[in-house]
């Protein structure tokens, strides 16, 4: 399928001149002789790249490019101006513009920088052109726009080698984002190593991040390579860094200022070279107020950061991510499921979704084991449409503070779980350490539930 471009331009001759041009290098290629025209033909049909003029009339292509930033952060545009400055090519690039050209046009300038930006990331995203345009980056689905800012944030950061932390929910995915991260940065060919330090043992967890020597304690039998030494070169991702004790937490600041380790049991410095990748279900600012995070470790870690969206707020992605789930599981499992009836999605996209995407993925490998055809809603957990009627929105009011509806939708699971907590922790697509975490942290008393 040929690229799919748009050429916006109130000067007619300079317009036609640049879709002849760019027709002639094979590509198909719409005009628009205003920002509000083009706006229309957006509204009606998506395209791979757009190029459009500064200065026109009514609206310029300055206050054009918000708006397509605001409709599509990952939207490719390049500005075209007989108005060139460093101001302006700034601010053009700081509300998304891949490139800034100056007028007289030069041909051979526009076709290099048009086929450069075509090239971006083509693989990973289907082309703006598709019937149904949504997003495929790595393993992170989607077509709203709060995942694909997500996805913009990455291509910023990819390759600026500096720490990152990531902010999210359980189960929205923060170690996808993680390794996107890796694999879109100059370190993809090297080792990613991921540790959810939430599930390590306090007194063990120096030993899997540094390493330890043989006979440093009871029960080292050997030497052991601690996880910065398997990722050396690469990138070490920390899950759940706020379970970190105070002691770890100064080991691992010095690691990042220093560069080096040191195996327990050892005086002797290893030097490392690892790209650290955090992250964190609780607010960093939380983290800090409650010092369970060292406030000079978080300017550490949080040089670039990066907010993932609860499923809840991407409602528009929770079918693509199903139906992804639904075609991997029929491979892995060797099932015919055919997709999901009407009654079934309209469920699924009310559910209020505790869990996340991890809670979506056990709800669709469930079903599927029990479907005939499609996935009808008796092939579903009761618990995700008792107690409202199809059509019924399931919504927290705008504004209410995340730990407030995190905090209630866990004592409504343990409600319908009658207080067991292994099963509300299934039922929210959480571990059951995270499960009794959380109702340390939120201070749910068993009469809440009971």
């Amino acid at each position: 399928m040929k690229p799919s471009l748009l050429v916006i331009d109130d000067d007619q001759a300079h317009r036609e001149g640049l879709t002849l041009l760019l027709e002639d290098e094979g590509y198909q290629v719409a005009e628009a002789d205003s920002a509000v025209r083009a706006l229309e033909l957006m509204e009606k049909k998506d395209f791979d790249l757009i190029i459009t003029d500064y200065k026109m009339q009514k609206m310029d292509g300055m206050e054009l490019l918000k708006l397509i930033n605001d409709r599509d952060p990952l939207q490719k545009v390049i500005m075209v101006t007989g108005y060139s400055s460093i101001e302006h090519a700034v601010q053009a690039v700081h509300l998304g513009a891949l490139d800034y050209i100056p007028k007289p046009v030069d041909p051979v300038k526009l076709k290099e920088v048009v086929r450069r930006a075509l090239q971006v990331d083509r693989g990973n995203e289907l082309p703006h052109s598709t019937p149904e345009r949504y997003l495929h980056f790595g393993e992170i689905i989607g077509k709203s726009r709060a995942i694909r800012l997500v996805v913009k944030k990455i291509q910023e950061i990819a390759n600026i080698d500096v720490p990152v932390m990531i902010y999210g929910e359980s189960g929205t995915g923060k170690e996808l984002v993680a390794r996107a991260l890796h694999s879109h940065s100059v370190r993809a060919r090297q080792p990613f190593v991921a540790v959810n330090t939430g599930s390590i043992p306090k007194d063990l967890i120096s030993s899997d991040l540094f390493g330890h020597e043989k006979g440093a304690f009871t029960g080292a039998v050997e030497m052991k390579r601690g996880k910065f030494e398997e990722a050396d070169q690469g990138t070490l991702f920390l899950d759940e860094i706020s379970s970190m004790d105070e002691k770890v937490q100064i080991a691992l600041l010095r690691v990042l200022e220093n560069h080096e380790i040191e195996r327990v049991g050892s005086n002797r410095k290893i030097a490392i070279n690892v790209r650290t990748v955090t992250a964190t279900n609780i607010r960093p600012e939380q983290l800090i107020e409650d010092k369970r995070l060292r406030e000079d470790l978080f300017y550490r870690l949080n040089v670039y950061s990066i907010d993932i969206p609860p499923l809840r707020e991407r409602v528009e992605d929770i079918m693509l991510i199903a139906d992804a789930f639904r075609q991997k599981f029929n491979t892995d499992y060797r099932l015919e499921v055919t997709g999901f009836d009407e009654e079934t999605q309209e469920v699924l996209e009310t559910y209020s979704w505790p869990g996340n995407i991890r809670e979506l993925r056990n709800v669709v490998l469930r079903a599927q084991i029990t479907a005939k055809g499609d996935v009808r809603k008796k092939d579903l957990p009761e618990n995700l449409y008792r107690g409202f009627a199809p059509g019924q929105e399931i919504r927290f009011p705008a504004g209410t503070p995340l730990p407030q509806i995190e905090r209630e939708s866990i004592i409504k699971t343990l409600r319908m779980a009658r207080g067991n907590k292994m099963k509300a922790a299934e039922m929210l697509g959480i571990s059951r350490r995270s499960l009794y975490n959380k109702i340390e942290d939120y201070t749910i008393r068993d009469e809440e539930f009971s």
